[in-house]
């Protein structure tokens, strides 16, 4: 039996369809053209617009006969994913050889003039209508006119690209061109608006024929709402493929950061970077922006903007587009992450997750990079690029393939965004005990209230005098019932943080204790077994179980008498440091603490010996964990007079602490130090609050507690202050 072989036939209506299905909406498709001119290296591309036709010119490199034959009449080329980079270092913003289909989706004829550098121009047109009509693809044509373009591109560059679109299928109504200005302000990251990721050879376009005022009031807008941020979230991934980490770092406008690392789930994705805002689109706004004005904005340009090599994909953040899956997330009301460890979340902390119009981010990745990536491993046996698990866009050159890579992506910038909302919850429940732990201070408005009824009594007519004379007299004893109030309210403080105290030391010798028990349990499993024990064995776990349990009992005695938790005394400075450091030595991790610098005749202000306990044992504390990895662990106390004023200091040669915003230290579960997990595990520290118990203390018996410059050779000086009248 014999064979014959016959070629396959393109029906040129695929043109047409190609183009309607590929680009989409008119204002891509002239965005796709001018990346051309960016691929071709130009600086400037004009778009200007006549009564029947669109021009897109470019002052890029241009193209000669050849390469128009070779690349621009053949639809579906692949020479991008090959050269992947211009002349001039630019990454190649397409691959897939159907950009070109974005002048037919705009009108039914194109004429196209191009000159390359040091080169006689050419002229081409092409008759869609007719291209579309001659049945077959291969038979559709294009009219070249060689060394028909002399003269300058445009009338304004000497060499480059100009792209006339004529027989436009619809017009160019107000509301079009407005969307073209804002695809024009999206098309390169904002970073060329004074904002965000950084981009190379930014490319300038200019839109004539069209007022500049539409233009100008978006762009206004959007850089006025971007200035409202109340928190911003980075995120770098370098080497992906290699196994290194994320980045991330979350910033709230008052300054504070949180970064952490993390490993993505595969390694399928080599680099990405991110930088997302989140608003609270309520109350007033500054810059004068109105709230509904900011939503709305924020409704229809909002969400995660993705760029590839410097363009927008842009079916990728803005209107209903969540690929993030912030919108599916917060409707299930989801209070838990999916990607987080447990030791990074907090209870509901999801329910800070902010949707899409809250948010403006772009995220800025490469597929001509992760392809090249994909390649060399592929020369390893690597199987990616035969798989195309790798970070690469569809044919339509606007959205990316959902593979695994993608789905690297994704996670990737949600953690960082979900990492911000744990954070966020976490603040604001740090806000909610920092209040409810403060007293109001009511003095200045008793002497406001005690000023107005002198004055009144001053005023008023002689007959009102008794009257106002009783009403000072019932204010003066609801002042001596404030007072007193103050002085219980201070005393219960006191005994709390003293408690406090004991309870994280107790948790702390709990650990060592279980240690001993543990000892005496195999003990007394050998003796019911009927193993012999030695004696030096049994003395020695006796004599261990005495001294921890003795240590123990040293810990808790500042709270074990009435006397000690009540009695309100001046004692001696030195005497009571000395006693609290030798209390303390199950949790001094074998540290020397020399109090030789306070002086044996200074006196400390009127209060209980558990609260210095709750002060100085607290403090010393913190300066022991602050030194956990330093070479030279020392601790020193001084005691310093200048005139009513008293001082003590503790120093100590941790870490050191800035003292710009020390005094956020004193506040409830604030912490800067970072403690190991087994020291946390043992109670002591990692929970920011034993500088609060401190502040709480030394408040209820009036002193002032602060962080100094420390004398030369120490890294941290503690301060507690009081006056001698």
């Amino acid at each position: 039996m014999s064979s014959i072989f016959k070629n396959f036939t393109v029906d040129a209506g695929l043109l047409r369809e190609l183009g309607e299905r590929l680009v989409g909406r008119p204002e891509v498709a002239l965005a796709e053209l001018v990346k051309n001119g960016y691929d071709a290296d130009a600086s400037e591309v004009v778009i200007s617009f006549s009564d029947d036709s669109i021009a897109v010119s470019d002052n890029g490199s241009g193209m000669s006969e050849e390469e128009f034959e070779r690349f621009w009449l053949r639809v579906g080329t692949t020479h991008k994913q090959i050269d992947r980079f211009s002349d001039s270092g630019r990454e190649l913003t397409g691959s897939k050889g159907v950009g070109r289909l974005a002048v037919q989706f705009l009108g039914t004829g194109v004429e196209l003039i191009s000159r390359k550098i040091g080169e006689a121009g050419f002229r081409a047109s092409v008759d869609w209508e007719e291209a579309v009509s001659s049945g077959d693809l291969v038979s559709a044509k294009a009219e070249l006119y060689l060394g028909a373009a002399d003269e300058s591109i445009a009338g304004r560059y000497p060499h480059g690209t100009l792209v006339r679109v004529t027989g436009l299928k619809r017009s160019w109504d107000s509301e079009l061109l407005k969307n073209l200005a804002r695809e024009l302000w999206f098309l390169q990251p904002p970073e060329v608006h004074g904002h965000g990721l950084p981009i190379k050879n930014g490319l300038r376009v200019i839109l004539e024929g069209v007022s500049d005022k539409e233009y100008g009031e978006f762009d206004a807008q959007m850089r006025s709402a971007l200035d409202n941020w109340i928190a911003v979230i980075s995120g770098t991934l370098e080497h992906g493929v290699d196994g290194e980490e994320v980045e991330i770092c979350v910033e709230f406008q008052d300054g504070q950061r949180f970064k952490q690392k993390f490993a993505p789930s595969a390694k399928f994705l080599d680099k990405a970077l991110y930088r997302i805002y989140v608003y609270k689109l309520s109350h007033r706004q500054k810059s004068g922006v109105k709230v509904k004005t900011a939503r709305d904005y924020f409704r229809e340009f909002g969400g995660v903007h993705i760029y590839d090599g410097g363009f927008r994909l842009p079916f990728y953040g803005g209107g209903d587009q969540d690929w993030l899956r912030l919108e599916y997330d917060h409707s299930h009301r989801l209070n838990k992450s999916q990607l987080l460890p447990a030791e990074l979340q907090v209870s509901s902390g999801l329910n800070d997750l902010p949707t899409n119009g809250r948010i403006f981010g772009w995220v800025q990745i490469s597929t001509a990079h992760e392809r090249i990536r994909a390649e060399v491993e592929a020369s390893d046996g690597d199987s990616r690029v035969a798989s195309g698990e790798y970070l690469n866009v569809q044919v339509t050159r606007d959205r990316l393939i959902d593979n695994q890579a993608f789905s690297v992506l994704r996670d990737i910038v949600r953690w960082g965004i979900d990492f911000y909302a744990m954070r966020s919850y976490e603040r604001k429940q740090i806000r909610i005990a920092q209040e409810k732990l403060e007293i109001p201070v009511t003095t200045k408005e008793r002497s406001k209230i005690r000023e107005m009824l002198f004055q009144l009594s001053l005023k008023s007519p002689t007959k009102l005098h008794d009257e106002i004379e009783a009403v000072t007299e019932q204010f003066e004893r609801l002042e001596s019932l404030e007072l007193t109030r103050q002085k219980a309210i201070n005393s219960e403080r006191i005994l709390l943080a003293a408690l406090a105290t004991s309870g994280m030391a107790a948790i702390a010798m709990e650990h060592e204790l279980g240690k001993e028990l543990t000892v005496l349990e195999n003990i007394v499993a050998k003796l019911d077994a009927g193993v012999p024990v030695s004696a030096p064995e049994m003395r020695s776990a006796v004599i261990n179980w005495s001294n921890r349990t003795g240590r123990a009992r040293k810990l808790f005695s500042p709270v074990m008498t009435a006397h000690d938790r009540e009695e309100y005394k001046p004692y001696k400075a030195w005497r009571v440091i000395s006693q609290i450091v030798d209390n303390s030595e199950a949790l001094l991790r074998e540290v020397e603490v020399d109090v030789s610098g306070v002086p044996k005749n200074m006196i400390l202000p009127n209060a209980t010996v558990a609260a210095w306990n709750a002060v100085f044992q607290n403090v010393i504390i913190n300066a022991v964990n602050a030194m956990i990895n330093s070479d030279r662990r020392s601790i020193f106390c001084e005691g310093l007079v200048d005139g009513k004023k008293h001082f003590i200091h503790v120093m100590d040669t941790g870490v050191g602490v800035s003292l710009l915003d020390s005094d956020e230290l004193f506040k409830p579960f604030v912490r800067r130090l970072e403690i190991p997990e087994e020291r946390k595990a043992l109670g002591l520290g990692g929970m920011g609050m034993g500088l609060t118990i401190v502040k709480m203390v030394a408040d209820s018996i009036g002193c002032g507690v602060s962080f100094v410059e420390p004398r030369l050779g120490y890294k941290t000086s503690f301060r507690i202050e009081w006056t001698v009248e």
